[in-house]
C-alpha cells in the first residue's frame, strides 16, 4: 500500500497507536454514532476526517464536550487547529485507508454505495475498551462525539471546506 511504512520501519508508538485494528475501531465508533444521529451511514470521505481530530492530543483536548456545539463555530474559534489540519489529514490518509480496509475485511464496517455502515463489534470488544487506559477511553469518547458532530454539521463538502481539505 503506497505511503504506508512497513512494520519494521514504524516506531513502537506508530505501531501501537496507528495500527489498522485501532484505526478500524476509531472509524467504526464514529460511523456508529453518525448512524445513530443521522439514520444513514458515514460518507466514505469523512472517515478520513475522524482520526486526525481524535488522535492528535492537541486537537482532542480542545474539543467541546457538548454535542450541540457547532463545528463551524468551534473551528472559527480555534484557527490554529485548522492551520495544519489538511497537512496532518493528508499524512494520515494511507494509515486510515489501511484501517478502513481492515474494518471491511473483518466485518465491523460495510460499504454501501458511498457510505460506511457500522456492524456489531465482536463480543468482548466493548469490555476491552472500558478496561483500557484513560487515554484510550478518552479517544473513544471523543471519536463518538465527532461522529455525532459530523452528523449535525452539514454536507460532506461543507465539513471538508470547514477543515480546509478536499477529497
Amino acid at each position: 500500500m503506497s505511503g504506508v511504512p512497513t512494520w519494521s520501519r514504524r516506531t513502537p508508538e506508530e505501531a501501537a497507536l496507528l495500527n489498522p485494528a485501532f484505526l478500524a475501531l476509531v472509524v467504526h465508533q464514529a460511523t456508529q454514532t453518525f448512524q445513530e444521529e443521522s439514520g444513514v451511514g458515514l460518507p466514505f470521505p469523512m472517515a478520513f476526517l475522524v482520526p486526525p481530530v481524535v488522535l492528535a492530543e492537541t486537537i482532542r483536548s480542545q474539543l467541546p464536550d457538548r454535542k450541540d456545539s457547532s463545528l463551524a463555530a468551534w473551528i472559527q474559534g480555534h484557527p490554529q487547529v485548522r492551520l495544519r489540519f489538511a497537512e496532518h489529514a493528508a499524512a494520515m490518509t494511507p494509515l486510515v485507508r489501511e484501517g478502513v480496509l481492515f474494518a471491511l475485511r473483518t466485518g465491523v464496517l460495510s460499504l454501501v454505495e458511498t457510505r460506511l455502515r457500522a456492524l456489531p463489534l465482536r463480543r468482548g470488544v466493548n469490555h476491552a475498551i472500558m478496561g483500557n487506559t484513560d487515554e484510550f477511553k478518552e479517544i473513544v469518547k471523543k471519536t463518538k462525539f465527532v461522529g455525532r458532530w459530523y452528523a449535525n454539521a452539514g454536507t460532506t463538502e461543507t465539513i471538508m471546506a470547514l477543515w480546509g481539505v478536499r477529497p
